[in-house]
């Protein structure tokens, strides 16, 4: 049983990878990281303004590996800031990459030129594509140009050196964009974990889920959340789970009967109803025409039972009738099995041979669908929390969504495929309790 237990985690780490790795795809390709900033900040944000809030989020580093480059200045001109020049103080010398974007350099600049200098603290070392004198041609439509060049200093007691970007603007009526940036010496390690990947997703493997947008830990969110989320579900789930149950039974009991036939009418209707009918409808006969508990809201302690009272109800009701059509149909299946007619023979009762005989072997297509329902048990309903108003995870991953915050999202996606690989090796384990013809192997 250990050596099938092990297999199983093993497996299952090969598919929590894959799901990370997935997820990333998703947030980081389909949608950018400029494309990310772009839905939080205003509209009319500059590409500074963009370029800061995504060094904030740390979602100005590279994709999967960092060579070491670090951005020293992000200069975009615009018709606000017709300068032709700009002096700042370097880190020291290094390896530099000057990156050049413009939507038409013959429009914009004069004599597609810029010329890079140092001052009396250092000297550049420059390759082919700069003349003597520092200069670069640019392009001469839009595009982007990258060139590096090395900065040396003078001399031992030199200072760390100045360089300037001097450029004539003819009409600087759009936006254009001076990139610098230097070579940082990164450890081996560095350059895998100062990354995208690792910052924003394979941390979440053990469960390092990072910050939201206002800056609270995720991790303490859902420690402080699932409490809430949990103390709605897990009674809704095993209420309902035995009543489907019971009631499933009974209609395999009186099967072909008008018991039968009503019950599976009120079950079609029930599952024909959406579950915004009973939050609405329960929260206005119950909570406002009879005033038995709060519409909405969340206590601890206690005082949670008035709370938590009318959303298991509704839950519970809401799942009962596709449930227990569910379950008639597997006890009807055993009923007709031959083992059932073998204990029929022996004179067994029909309330014994169902409650005993077909209830046990119809436990594992049962357990096989509970499966899917527990990572529902600490994920919280999306639903029953936002209507009742209750912290859990459930609203957290909706407040996520609504303020596009895709650090939530991909926490909550990642906690629930691992909550799903747990309940799967819980459930192979649980066919061993209900049937001793399975064996862990």
């Amino acid at each position: 049983m250990i050596a099938f237990i092990i297999r199983r985690v093993l497996l299952g780490v090969p598919i929590l990878i894959g799901v990370n790795l997935l997820v990333f795809m998703l947030f980081f390709y389909v949608n950018t990281p400029d494309q990310i900033i772009r839905r939080e900040v205003a509209k009319r944000a500059t590409p500074d303004q963009i370029d800061k809030k995504k060094r904030e989020r740390r979602l100005d580093l590279p994709y999967f590996y960092n060579e070491g480059w670090k951005r020293r200045y992000d200069w975009t001109l615009s018709a606000s800031q017709p300068v032709n020049e700009r002096t700042f103080a370097t880190p020291g010398p290094g390896h530099y990459r000057l990156i050049v974007e413009v939507p038409d350099s013959k429009k914009f600049f004069q004599d597609r030129k810029l010329t890079v200098s140092v001052d009396k603290n250092g000297v550049l070392d420059l390759p082919e594509e700069f003349s003597g004198t520092g200069t670069i041609e640019l392009p001469k439509d839009s595009g982007r140009r990258i060139f590096e060049f090395d900065l040396k200093p003078r001399d031992e007691d030199s200072k760390a050196p100045e360089l300037t970007l001097n450029f004539k603007l003819k009409e600087p009526a759009a936006t254009h964009r001076v990139v610098l940036e230097y070579l940082d010496e990164l450890p081996a390690a560095q350059r895998v974990t100062e990354t995208l990947f690792y910052q924003h997703s394979l941390r979440m493997l053990w469960f390092e889920y990072g910050k939201t947008r206002d800056g609270k830990s995720i991790k303490a969110e859902v420690l402080k959340r699932i409490g809430p989320s949990m103390s709605i579900t897990v009674p809704s789930f095993f209420v309902g789970l035995l009543l489907c149950i019971f009631f499933s039974m009974i209609l395999a009991f009186f099967r072909a009967t008008y018991v039968d036939y009503w019950g599976v009418f009120l079950c079609v209707l029930g599952m024909s109803i959406s579950m915004l009918f009973y939050i609405i409808g329960g929260q206005w006969l119950i909570g406002k025409e009879l005033h038995l508990t709060p519409i909405s809201g969340y206590g601890y302690g206690i005082e949670a039972l008035r709370f938590i009272f009318l959303p298991i109800f509704i839950s519970v009701v809401a799942g009962v009738g596709g449930t227990v059509r569910f379950y008639r149909t597997i006890f009807l299946e055993e009923i007709n099995k031959d083992y059932v007619r073998t204990a029929r023979s022996k004179g067994l009762a029909e309330r014994s041979v169902l409650f005993i005989h077909v209830l046990k072997n119809a436990m594992i297509p049962i357990l096989t669908g509970v499966v899917v329902s527990l990572p529902f048990l600490f994920m919280g309903s999306l639903l029953l929390e936002s209507f009742f108003a209750i912290p859990g995870l459930g609203s957290f991953t909706l407040d996520g969504i609504r303020a596009l915050d895709f650090a939530i999202v991909q926490s909550m996606v990642m906690l629930g495929s691992f909550i799903y690989v747990v309940a799967l090796i819980l459930t192979d384990i649980s066919y061993t309790l209900v049937d001793p013809r399975v064996r862990l192997e």
